[in-house]
Parts: structure tokens; C-alpha cells; sequence
């Protein structure tokens, strides 16, 4: 499948998995040497061909003014692991676990604990230098992380598999906000 297509695909399972919504979140996949990475301003169950951009992995160009304002965050994370995709998500659950806990959260069911493990939670305000250092230093130790109040980063080798990677932590948040702890 053509990378632009899968990102439309997964845009869509994003938006109707209620993972996020309107203008939020964004996508990125590795193809070719290059960051293909959603729009700033994008819907992503709305995504067209045109609003998927193409950017250096390596260093900030000028396509990156059309690219997402994550893009920097993205880069990092590539940067320091071997990610060949990354959803970013405003997902609910997560989202609220990570202003009512302190720590790194730590799902409670049996499958959040075996696949995910511990996820870090950072801080970093959205598209900032911070948040980039932050995110990619725990996702190199991590398939995921929250950040505070904003959302989570899911990385994997293929979008499905980072996609796999978010459901999975707003599940397991879903799971502690139910049960009631934090």
C-alpha cells in the first residue's frame, strides 16, 4: 500500500477508535529517507494525499512550516530509536491518567502490563524542544509515552503496530480510571 494511503487508513481508525479527534493528533512514517508526516491543521479521518508532507529526517527544512507543529518531536523520536512509524494521540483516558498521576503509569490488566509494560509520562509543551528531548528519551526505553494534559506518542515498526501500541495504553488507562486508582 502507498504510504500516503495508509495514513489516510489509520486516520481514520484513529478518529473512530475515538483516539482523537477534530484537528488533533498526527501520524508519521519513515519511507524513503524522509519523515512523511500529517499537516498542521489536518483531520485525520479527513486526510487527503496533499496533506500528508514529506520532511528531512535529519535536520528542520522548509517543507516543516506545512508539516504538523510535532514535527520536531517527531524527528527527535526517530532520532533516538528505530521507530519506522509514530501516532500521536489525544486520547481521553490517557490524557486524564496523566494528570491525576505523578509517576510513570503502570496498566493494572494483564495484557497493558505484559505488552506495554511501564509508560512514562513527560512533560513538554506541545511541538517544544523540551517535549522532543523528553518523548524520545523515554521512548527509547519505551513503546509509549503520555504526555502531561496533551497526549500519548505510540511508536512501532509499521503504523498498525503503533497504532496497536495506543489503543493499548487508553485501554490500560481506561481500565484504571474504571477500577478507580490514581
Amino acid at each position: 500500500m502507498q504510504p500516503e494511503k495508509e495514513m489516510m487508513r489509520f486516520g481514520r481508525k484513529l478518529v473512530s477508535s475515538g483516539l482523537t479527534y477534530a484537528h488533533f493528533g498526527n501520524i508519521s512514517l519513515l519511507s524513503q529517507g524522509m519523515i512523511l508526516i500529517t499537516s498542521t491543521g489536518s483531520m485525520l479521518d479527513q486526510l487527503t494525499p496533499d496533506q500528508v508532507i514529506a520532511v528531512s529526517k535529519s535536520a528542520p527544512c522548509p517543507e516543516d512550516a506545512l508539516a504538523s507543529c510535532e514535527t520536531l518531536v517527531h524527528r527527535a523520536i526517530y532520532d533516538k530509536t528505530s521507530a519506522g512509524a509514530i501516532i500521536h494521540t489525544h486520547s481521553p483516558y490517557a490524557v486524564a491518567t496523566s494528570i491525576l498521576e505523578e509517576g510513570p503509569f503502570e496498566p493494572m490488566d494483564g495484557e497493558g502490563a505484559r505488552f506495554l509494560g511501564t509508560v512514562p509520562i513527560v512533560e513538554g509543551e506541545m511541538g517544544s524542544r523540551t517535549l522532543a528531548k523528553n518523548a524520545s528519551n523515554a521512548l527509547s526505553g519505551s513503546r509509549a509515552c503520555i504526555v502531561r494534559g496533551h497526549g500519548v506518542f505510540a511508536i512501532g515498526a509499521s503504523l498498525e503496530e503503533a497504532y496497536i501500541v495506543a489503543c493499548m495504553v487508553e485501554h490500560s488507562a481506561m481500565i484504571r480510571r474504571i477500577v478507580g486508582v490514581g
